[in-house]
Parts: structure tokens; C-alpha cells; sequence
């Protein structure tokens, strides 16, 4: 089965958002919800600091957390490495958040459910487009690909650029379907440091028995008095970066 994968290079991103306008335009985005964000950050001490822009969405793990704490089975992934998410199926209950090393999935405060990057999997299958975050980048910044193909454009660019000196995903969460090439080592950059290695299949197999299915379900029922009161603070630190 092809695997694919995709790949930010911190050193071209430029920080536009031009990423952020063709993901909520792809894929119909309520206002305030957003699959894919640039956010900025500070790198180096001064008087040698300069800013960096890191392109945030879902890493589509190769042994994801979310589905496995999924309670409705909402969350799956398929043959070839892309994580979906069923909105029909999802009750609200942030389990795949809060399960997530890379706190990615997104609350929509509209609908009353999770939602997250599909890498363009319909763009991909039916018209063997790119991602349109990718297809949209002005200064080539996202390469999306074969997974073999691509790992090693993102090697061969660490080896010859002296910014580039980490690439976050190859390891991170058992290995991941997005890369990032970092300056540096994410913990050295502010970022959320994900262990090599995050799934419990016992661990999580207790958190979706019926006890668990119950509490997730009468959870979702008091979720909007709990969001009501608890709205600005939520979309604020869902807005930081992971």
C-alpha cells in the first residue's frame, strides 16, 4: 500500500498563512476552526535572534493514540497511513485531544465535534492532487509525496543547509506521516516533545469498555453548559502551537 507523507521545512516557510486560507477553503472551516495554522517563534539568543514560522496539522501517526481512545470508534486510520475522523460518529468528548502527544485535533464550538487535517485524502484519490495547503504555498515550503521519496528530500536538505539540523517525526510517536525540519531540537525550540513510543494498547482498551463509553457520553451532554462558561479559554489554548 502506498504510504505518504508530508513535509514542512521551517527554513522556507515565511509565515503568510497562505497554508491556513486554502485548508479552511478546501474543506469548509466554520469561522474560528482551523485544521492547519503558521505560528512564530523566537530562535537563538540575542543579539543572534531571528523568528521561525512552523506550519501546525495533524502528523497521522503510524500507531496513533487518538483512535485508540477513541470511545465510538470515530477515529480510524487507513491502509495507507491517514488518520480520519467520522463526525457522525464523534460525540465531543476530546479524548483523541487529549491522547494527541501533538495536542492537534480541534474543537468546533459549532458543531460539538473533533476535527483535524485528513491530509486532503479526497484531493489525493480522486484527482491525484497535492494537499491544498501544499499545492497553495508560494515559496515551496510543504512537499507532500511517497513516503520513501520524500524522507529522503528531508535528509538530503538537513545534510547541506546549516539551519537545518533536526527533522521532527522520524521517531517522535513511533513515526509519523508529517515531517518538520527544524533548527534545532524541538525541546530547544518551545515545542511539545512527543516519546518515541506513546500508545498503551492495555491502558487504552480499559479507557473504551462500557464504563468508559458511558462516561464519554454523559461527559458530551454536559459539554455545551461546560464550553459556555469555559469558551475563551479553550479556543485560546487550542490556539497555541503543539
Amino acid at each position: 500500500m502506498t504510504r505518504w507523507v508530508f513535509v514542512a521545512d521551517l527554513n522556507r516557510c515565511v509565515g503568510c498563512q497562505t497554508c491556513t486560507a486554502a485548508c479552511k477553503h478546501a474543506n469548509a472551516t466554520a469561522p474560528g476552526v482551523m485544521w492547519r495554522k503558521v505560528f512564530d517563534i523566537e530562535i537563538g539568543e540575542f543579539p543572534d535572534v531571528r523568528r521561525a514560522f512552523i506550519p501546525t496539522g495533524c502528523h497521522h501517526c503510524a500507531e496513533p493514540p487518538c483512535m485508540h481512545v477513541c470511545p465510538t470508534t470515530a477515529t480510524k486510520q487507513r491502509e495507507d497511513g491517514i488518520v480520519m475522523m467520522d463526525y457522525d460518529r464523534c460525540i465531543g468528548c476530546r479524548y483523541c485531544y487529549q491522547a494527541c502527544p501533538f495536542k492537534v485535533p480541534r474543537f468546533d464550538f459549532e458543531t460539538r465535534v473533533t476535527r483535524k487535517c485528513t491530509l486532503c485524502y479526497d484531493r489525493i484519490l480522486l484527482s491525484y492532487s497535492k494537499p491544498a495547503c501544499v499545492a497553495a504555498c508560494p515559496v515551496h515550503a510543504l512537499s507532500f509525496g511517497y513516503k520513501h521519496e520524500i524522507i529522503l528530500v528531508a535528509k538530503q536538505r538537513v545534510f547541506r543547509k546549516k539551519n537545518a539540523r533536526y527533522i521532527l517525526g522520524l521517531k517522535e510517536a513511533g513515526g509519523t506521516d508529517m515531517l518538520t525540519i527544524l533548527p534545532a531540537r524541538p525541546e530547544d525550540l518551545g515545542l511539545v516533545v512527543a516519546p518515541h513510543k506513546v500508545v498503551n494498547h492495555n491502558l487504552d482498551k480499559l479507557r473504551i469498555t462500557g464504563a468508559g463509553f458511558m462516561g464519554a457520553s454523559a461527559l458530551a451532554g454536559l459539554m455545551y453548559m461546560y464550553d459556555v462558561l469555559t469558551r475563551e479559554k479553550n479556543k485560546s489554548e487550542h490556539d497555541k502551537p503543539g
